[in-house]
């Protein structure tokens, strides 16, 4: 498990547009850690940049006590897991979980058995040899976390991996992605606008808005204390899960 310390953080992109403004934030080892804001306050572009597809204008990144500042993905091994899933279409799915590993190189059999391991994890073993146009939305999201837990990411990135499903789905999958990133172990950071995913799994959330964090938590927290205006109406919107204060 890693921990990730981001340290006077920003990113402004060409033209001046400022997305992220100097952050700090410290994520424990093991952490189901959600990014929740509106749409535009800064949260996909945070995600982006612990991932290493963005680099930042200013400030440091780090896995544990390591600089992954200037690390590509691969090197820091932060995985991400997007909303459209990107299965490949004409591969079965323990060919789908199997492609990191094989690009990885290592021992076939190992790789089978790892494969055969995750997802096990996702209950999807009986849906191996299925192509992912057979699969339901949901049983499609837990083969992306399977491909991407495959690797033993040193984090596990997902951005709003339940927006192309319909409520009902999205509401079972909340307690699954839960389950699943606490067995795996993985350091997980969670990117989403909605409260009621945040306030149902997560250990601790940061609101984000325009593209500085107002406050950070645990679900009780934010909605029974929050710090700030923004933070006390954003939460409120929805109560349709209210955590215990």
């Amino acid at each position: 498990m890693t921990a990730v310390r981001l340290d006077k953080i920003s990113k402004t992109f060409p033209g001046g547009t400022v997305a992220v403004r100097s952050t700090d934030l410290s994520i424990a080892a093991g952490e189901l850690f959600f990014l929740l804001g509106p749409s535009g306050c800064g949260k996909s572009t945070l995600l982006r940049l612990i991932a290493g597809l963005l680099a930042p204008t200013t400030g440091r990144i780090f896995f544990d006590d390591r600089d992954v500042t200037s690390l590509q993905t691969s090197k820091r091994n932060a995985v991400m897991v997007f909303q459209s899933y990107a299965l490949w279409p004409h591969m079965t799915v323990a060919e789908n979980v199997r492609f990191g590993l094989s690009v990885r190189g290592g021992e076939k059999a190992e790789q089978l058995r790892r494969v055969d391991e995750v997802l096990d994890l996702v209950r999807m073993r009986d849906f191996a040899d299925r192509k992912p146009n057979q699969l339901s939305g949901g049983q499609q999201q837990r083969i992306a976390l399977a491909r991407a837990l495959a690797v033993n990411p040193a984090c596990l990135l997902l951005d709003e991996p339940l927006s192309n499903l319909d409520a009902k789905l999205r509401h079972e999958m909340r307690g699954e992605i839960r389950r699943i990133c606490k067995s795996a172990g993985s350091t997980t950071l969670y990117v989403t606008h909605d409260q009621k995913e945040a306030l149902a799994i997560a250990d601790r959330i940061a609101v984000m808005n325009a593209g500085r964090i107002e406050q950070v938590g645990t679900p009780s927290d934010l909605y029974h204390r929050p710090v700030t205006a923004f933070v006390a109406d954003f939460m409120k919107q929805d109560e349709a899960v209210i955590p215990p204060a």
